[in-house]
């Protein structure tokens, strides 16, 4: 056998092999009795039947096709040594040059070629979130609001009332083939004056201080112009006539804030209990936030100063991955793929192309520099950490509601591996991060540290995105 290989801009190895006509006829020889074997030929024990006689019987190129099919199965690992190729997925066969002897091309795709910039050169400051006193008082007030009486009150609509209303909305010039009614008699509730979230709510923002003054079977019709970057982009530029009919007004009575009231809400010792709890769980939702742009921030900008070339065939398992999470979110809301695009007015390959591709491509490159900075920096993940990260994830997949499913679906030792792997991959992403953030915020010298010391040293997993390690094919 020779072969001579070469290396591709896209990190493929294309092996040209030849078969001498001595070797060739050997594996025929295999091939014939490999089909007498799985055959009935008359008058011959399976794999008995001589090469002439399964050649009659079969054909010459029968037997060529098994012939070639043994080649490359048997010398493929054989290639990958003495070419010294590390492949990051399963090779294919080409090109076939010539049947007799074979000459044939093997496109075998290589791991990730990444060469990182100077990562020690990026600097980014961490600035912790803080919570406000404001904002522990907004998310009181929404509790007095979920635990408010409303009274129903023969009045006009002022600040604070729950306010019940029948909606009708249309455009005043519709565009050609586009319909001038956008909904109709539909039951609206809101409170007037509580502030608006961070997303554009619709009708719109204002649209509740509009109705102060009226009263219950009072209508009133209201103009509205959308403005070019609504949210709502089949309304941008638009003109819009709204009818209200108001339909119900009620005060709302809030509980004052005290002991009592931190009792109901959640059995908290004492008010100052329930604000502490409050305050925590806004610090933590908050810092998960900022850590997810802190960390992409980062990673970014390691991707920025780095030269990374893959296979494409990674990028395309990256998207196959993508496709799959999103379709599992489809499924959380009831929903498939086919009716999302349906509803979206999308054709599949675009929605992929335009839509899924660039998420993988981010997520597989970021993926990438930091399996190399893993490397660079050594980092390593301690036997007893990895232990007790272990049977915490075992504990929660067991106290979980679908375990018994998993159960039967798959082996103990099966989910155990899985567990496991899974487990080693998030310590893995930890501490990568936590490396990643100290050299950023300058708190690592150049002297290495051990991944111990870096653990030691932040006893705080980082919110950031989750990289898993990649599962490496042969």
């Amino acid at each position: 056998m020779k072969f001579t290989k070469e290396i591709t801009p896209d990190r493929q190895a294309k092996v040209i092999v030849d078969i001498d006509a001595n070797q060739y006829d050997e594996y025929k020889q295999k091939a014939a009795r490999k089909i007498s074997n799985r055959t009935k030929i008359s008058g011959f024990r399976p794999g008995k039947a001589p090469f002439d006689v399964v050649r009659r019987y079969y054909g010459e190129n029968a037997i060529e096709e098994e012939a070639l099919e043994l080649i490359v199965r048997e010398i493929y690992p054989a290639i990958l040594k003495e070419a010294d190729l590390k492949p990051s997925g399963p090779g294919q066969l080409e090109e076939i040059i010539n049947k007799n002897p074979p000459k044939f091309v093997i496109k075998i795709p290589l791991e990730p070629e990444v060469k990182l910039g100077n990562y020690k050169s990026i600097k980014l400051k961490y600035d912790l979130p803080i919570v406000t006193d404001q904002e522990i008082d907004q998310v009181l007030h929404r509790l007095q609001i979920n635990y408010a009486t409303a009274n129903a009150v023969d009045r006009e609509i002022n600040d604070g009332d729950l306010v019940s209303i029948k909606l009708n909305a249309r455009l005043t010039n519709p565009g050609k083939d586009e319909k001038a009614e956008i909904i109709k008699d539909t039951p609206l509730q809101l409170i007037i004056g509580e502030p608006e979230g961070k997303s554009e709510p619709f009708p719109y923002n204002g649209f509740d201080k509009q109705l102060i003054g009226l009263k219950v079977k009072q209508e009133k019709k209201i103009y509205h112009t959308y403005p070019q970057n609504s949210n709502f982009e089949k309304l941008q530029n638009k003109e819009v006539e709204f009818t209200i009919l108001i339909e119900d007004i009620r005060e709302l009575q809030l509980p004052p804030l005290n002991n009592d009231f931190a009792k109901t809400v959640g059995n908290y010792e004492s008010f100052l209990a329930l604000k502490e709890a409050i305050r925590e769980e806004l610090l933590d939702s908050k810092t998960r936030e900022y850590d997810q742009y802190y960390y992409d921030n980062l990673i970014n900008q390691l991707i920025a100063i780095s030269e990374i070339n893959y296979p494409h065939q990674l990028l395309e398992d990256e998207i196959k991955h993508v496709l799959r999470d999103f379709e599992h979110n489809l499924a959380a809301k009831k929903m498939d793929l086919v009716t999302y695009l349906k509803l979206n007015n999308l054709e599949k390959e675009k929605f992929i192309n335009e839509e899924i591709k660039p998420i993988a491509k981010i997520r597989l490159e970021q993926q990438l520099v930091l399996e190399e900075l893993q490397r660079q920096e050594n980092i390593e993940i301690e036997k007893d950490e990895l232990q007790q990260a272990f049977e915490k994830s075992l504990t929660e997949i067991q106290t979980a509601s679908d375990f018994q499913e998993l159960r039967r679906r798959f082996t103990s030792k099966y989910l155990a591996t899985s567990i496991l792997t899974h487990t080693a991959a998030q310590l893995m992403n930890k501490h990568v991060l936590l490396r990643l953030k100290d050299i950023a915020t300058g708190k690592v010298s150049e002297k290495v540290k051990t991944s111990k010391q870096t653990s030691e040293k932040s006893q705080r997993q980082p919110n950031g995105p989750k990289y898993n390690q990649r599962n490496k094919k042969g």
